[in-house]
């Protein structure tokens, strides 16, 4: 334990005095635990480092639930919960008509990102290197926009596809060589030139099948 020498002379020890684990106080009556301990230690040190002369006591106070507490707090199995914060109820879950299911595919045929495919969902896809776009080409062709740089769409009433230019870009873009500066039927198997990004368009929705048509 340590020792301090006060500048009178005077040795003062620090010690802690705990009652051995069992006992119990006056306190239990009252239906809890409680254990005291004093501790005795020199008065606070002087400017110099050194302790003033003097000691004080600091007690320190532990309660404990009463075994009765603990027994009622059992039995209703309430120490025992765990709630989950934003958990989701299973009839809260998705339904399957709510994912969006794919319609064809973009795949990168020469430039960045050559070999990566990119899906097409039904209705409107926004194209763009951005991944906010619903077809988003990251690839580091900085010539493609950010957002927006051509439209890609899917009818599902019709079954057709078709590509028009970006609303708010002014990067061109080409569909099998000609430019696309109006709406354009896309065909199965054509290409679709961006920036230095070359896309073939493979077609899984159309004539021959249609998520309407698949049995449940």
């Amino acid at each position: 334990m340590p020792v301090y020498r006060t500048p009178d002379g005077r040795i003062i020890e620090e010690k802690t005095n705990v009652p051995l684990p069992g006992s119990r106080t006056d306190d239990d009556a009252s239906g809890g635990d409680e254990t005291t301990a004093t501790r005795t230690r020199g008065a606070p040190r002087t400017g110099g480092g050194r302790p003033a002369p003097g000691r004080y006591d600091e007690k320190t106070v532990v309660r404990r639930p009463s075994p009765g507490a603990r027994d009622a707090r059992a039995s209703d199995g309430s120490h025992d919960r765990t709630r989950l914060v934003g958990a989701i109820p299973a009839s809260d879950a998705p339904e399957a008509d709510e994912i969006d299911p794919v319609s064809g595919w973009l795949v990168v045929v020469e430039g960045p990102g050559k070999g990566r495919d990119v899906r097409i969902g039904a209705g409107r896809n926004d194209l763009g290197r951005m991944s906010d776009n619903r077809i988003a080409l990251p690839f580091g062709d900085t010539r493609i926009s950010r957002r927006g740089h051509l439209w890609v769409t899917y009818d599902p009433l019709r079954r057709t596809f078709s590509v028009a230019p970006g609303e708010q870009s002014t990067n061109l873009a080409h569909l099998n060589g000609v430019a696309i500066d109006t709406r354009l039927p896309l065909e199965d198997g054509a290409t679709i030139t961006v920036g230095r990004t070359t896309l073939r368009f493979v077609a899984f929705c159309g004539d021959r099948f249609h998520w309407s048509d698949a049995a449940d």
